[in-house]
């Protein structure tokens, strides 16, 4: 069957098997009924109704799975056309078969040998009724598939959000970042115990912040940029002039959502990253526009920084998004210029 697209790994096999149960569950009427009557060659009629109907929903259903239809309701109407035409050849041979071997009633009989338009009208009509039940089928089936794939995905991306926020969770409180900050706070406290007054709330901000987790996964821009801003003037505090940022967003931006930890890691990449000092600062600039928060810096990269450490930060980013909506990290570095792109997700209620 290398001929069918079977692009969602349908189970054919299994479909199969329970079209042919399914065949036999709707042929057992006639069964019933033969217990009640003595009709002549009625059991070879029952076989060939059977492996009529069989072959009637199998071509169906490899129809759908060739064209890659998953829902036989909604498919568009030539598809639709072309499941009637093999359910209405299906149902001719299956009258001419049982024609030719004389397990037609005689007003059937009477029926397809009167014209040939009577004979067409006939199978028309069961191929008509036949096809409903089979298409009823297919959508149970294809949709069910459906589901269960479905809930498959959304179970696995729950596992890699999950295991998305711990691992970013873990990098955010860093052993270095620590000692990093207590080091400043040291120095400060010797030389200007007003400013490490300032740094210590910050830094006590910060990791309240950090640790500070919505049910969801997300928090709202406003909480977002307060988070990144104690962390920027925290490095302000250590790096003076250095480092400089600019933040324009806007009231209405402010109450979208962003998955947590989103812009402090973008901030932290252009720090760790980047060369810079008080004569060629390292400058970032947070702003929205048209739906997307847009962190940009100015790219001087050091010559011992760690690609793979950035990338790893950007990739962590772009799967926890993945999980909300698809395409919502756009990455960019033209010239001298790095920016990421990233979408608001919608308003906090």
């Amino acid at each position: 069957m290398k001929f069918f697209k079977n692009e969602h790994n349908y189970p054919i096999k299994y479909w199969v098997k329970m079209s042919a149960g399914f065949s036999l569950c709707l042929v057992s009427v006639l069964i019933m009924d033969s217990l009640q009557s003595n009709q002549g060659g009625f059991w070879l009629s029952v076989v060939i109704v059977f492996f009529g109907l069989f072959m009637v929903i199998v071509g169906n259903l490899f129809l759908h799975i060739y064209l890659d239809v998953t829902d036989p309701i909604k498919s568009p109407f030539w598809v639709k056309i072309l499941a009637y035409l093999i359910t209405f050849g299906i149902c001719v041979i299956m009258l001419l078969l049982t024609h030719k071997l004389g397990l037609l009633s005689p007003e059937e009989s009477n029926i397809i040998t009167s014209s040939p338009l009577n004979f067409i009208l006939l199978g028309g009509f069961r191929a008509a009724v036949l096809n409903v039940i089979v298409l009823l089928w297919l959508y149970f089936v294809l949709s069910d598939h459906v589901k269960n794939v479905l809930e498959l995905d959304r179970s696995n991306l729950d596992k890699l959000k999950e295991r998305a926020e711990n691992q970013m969770l873990r990098q955010q409180v860093q052993p270095h970042f620590i000692f990093n900050a207590l080091s400043s706070l040291k120095a400060l406290i010797k030389k200007d115990s007003e400013a490490a007054e300032s740094y210590l709330l910050q830094l006590s901000d910060y990791l309240r912040e950090s640790f500070s987790r919505s049910e969801d996964g997300l928090a709202s821009v406003q909480q977002e940029l307060k988070l990144c801003e104690n962390y920027l003037e925290m490095q302000r505090v250590r790096f003076k002039e250095a480092i400089q940022y600019e933040v324009f967003i806007s009231d209405e931006a402010m109450t979208g959502n962003l998955p947590v930890f989103s812009l402090q890691p973008l901030v932290d990449n252009a720090i760790k990253h980047n060369l810079y000092s008080v004569e060629n600062p390292l400058i970032i600039h947070i702003h929205e526009k048209e739906g997307w928060i847009i962190v940009k810096n100015n790219y001087c990269p050091r010559k011992s920084a760690s690609d793979e450490t950035n990338n790893y930060g950007l990739n962590n980013l772009q799967e926890r998004f993945s999980y909300y909506l698809k395409d919502s990290v756009l990455i960019h570095q033209v010239d001298n210029c790095f920016q990421v792109h990233l979408k608001i997700l919608g308003s906090c209620e």
